[in-house]
């Protein structure tokens, strides 16, 4: 059945026509519809394709299109993609974006996509990960988290960006060497499109791409807005993005109202947990609660501290809890190498539970193995 497609705001014949010979069943509408599309018992089309070529100014019913029809897919048509149309873009919760020149095949393809989220109800999530202080093992957790999101995302691919200002860890844990790094990106954001990015970005393996962090910090002042770009450019092109943050910038820890989900990564030292404490804090003044969660790496029963104490300083219950095995976390390390063994049991095994349940997945552990079953593995 062909998709229903309504072309809003066409400044020529040219979309119409691509879009018919794409077989699509098309409907020509003015600007001025998108307010009766935005109401809320408006038949919607499968697609609404908004060609913003002669004005590059996103119309405020889009945003309320998305809010009361959410599953309706918004491509936009541009003359280019720039950075700024591309953060109003997604501010608004817009699909695709294309820009000329413009072909039948890239109409095609991102009207397709947008049509398979809308029948999968594929929703993309973008989760950071922030470290209480340093050496708690964020990297670790996070490099892994999306390692196993990525092996588990079918053909979808998840990126990992490391938003260290300078000699991130995330490229020894996947033992490559990037050519590119965040720094490209934020100096490019006027050049943002996915065939750009994919030059940028290094793929690690396990359907994970890498955006490193540069290897020596670049002398240049924090533009917040371009930050935010990047993040949210990522976070529309991929399945899954995990965010490895630095606790220390405060521009970084100020753009992080579009994630999914923001984990504090503590372990059982005393400057540890008050400092997630203080960091618990401002994180869920700013982006709510519900979006904040707290991790313990390394856990060990018998320290000092219980998770009873952390959950008491914290002001909150422990998401999660990750069995210490340092010698397997640095043995890994140094192999360059994310964390193998027993994928069900051990720290393995929790950092795969804890990956599912972060991305609303369904975790099926392996049975245990009975007393015949036992007999038969001798």
């Amino acid at each position: 059945m062909a998709l229903t497609v309504a072309l809003v705001g066409s400044v020529d014949r040219q979309l119409d026509e691509l879009l018919r010979a794409s077989g699509m069943k098309v409907s020509a509408l003015e600007t001025g519809a998108l307010v009766a599309l935005a109401g809320a018992s408006a038949q919607q089309p499968d697609v609404i394709v908004l060609d913003l070529r002669a004005d590059s100014r996103i119309p405020p019913a889009v945003a309320a299109i998305r809010r009361q029809h959410p599953s309706t897919g918004i491509v936009i048509a541009a003359s280019a993609a720039d950075s700024a149309l591309l953060l109003q873009a997604m501010r608004a919760g817009v699909n695709e974006l294309v820009s000329d020149p413009i072909t039948q095949a890239d109409l095609k393809q991102a009207i397709t996509r947008v049509a398979i989220q809308r029948q999968t109800g594929e929703v993309r999530k973008t989760f950071g990960f922030v470290g209480a202080k340093g050496g708690v093992g964020t990297t670790t957790v996070a490099v892994n988290v999306a390692a196993i999101l990525g092996t588990n995302s079918g053909e979808n691919r998840t990126l990992i960006m490391d938003l260290h200002p300078a000699g991130g860890d995330a490229g020894l844990f996947l033992n490559v060497e990037p050519r590119f790094s965040v720094s490209d990106a934020l100096d490019n954001t006027h050049r943002l499109d996915s065939i750009f990015f994919k030059s940028l970005v290094t793929d690690a393996g396990s359907q994970v791409d890498l955006l490193a962090s540069p290897d020596q910090a670049v002398a240049r002042k924090t533009d917040v807005s371009k930050i935010r770009t990047v993040i949210e450019f990522a976070g529309q092109a991929y399945s899954y993005t995990v965010l490895d943050l630095p606790r220390a910038d405060g521009a970084v820890l100020d753009v992080l109202d579009t994630l999914t989900a923001i984990v504090i990564v503590v372990n059982q030292e005393l400057t540890a947990v008050k400092s997630a404490s203080r960091l618990a804090t401002t994180l869920r003044q700013r982006y709510g609660a519900e979006k904040v969660s707290i991790v313990v790496n390394r856990f060990d029963r018998k320290a000092d501290i219980s998770q009873a104490d952390i959950e008491r300083a914290v002001g909150a219950k422990v998401a999660h809890i990750f069995p210490s095995d340092y010698r397997l976390a640095l043995e890994a390390l140094h192999k360059g190498s994310l964390l193998t063994g027993d994928t069900h049991n051990g720290l393995p095994g929790s950092l795969k539970r804890f990956a599912f349940q972060l991305a609303g997945l369904t975790y099926e552990a392996a049975p245990r193995a009975g007393f015949l079953g036992r007999l038969a593995g001798r």
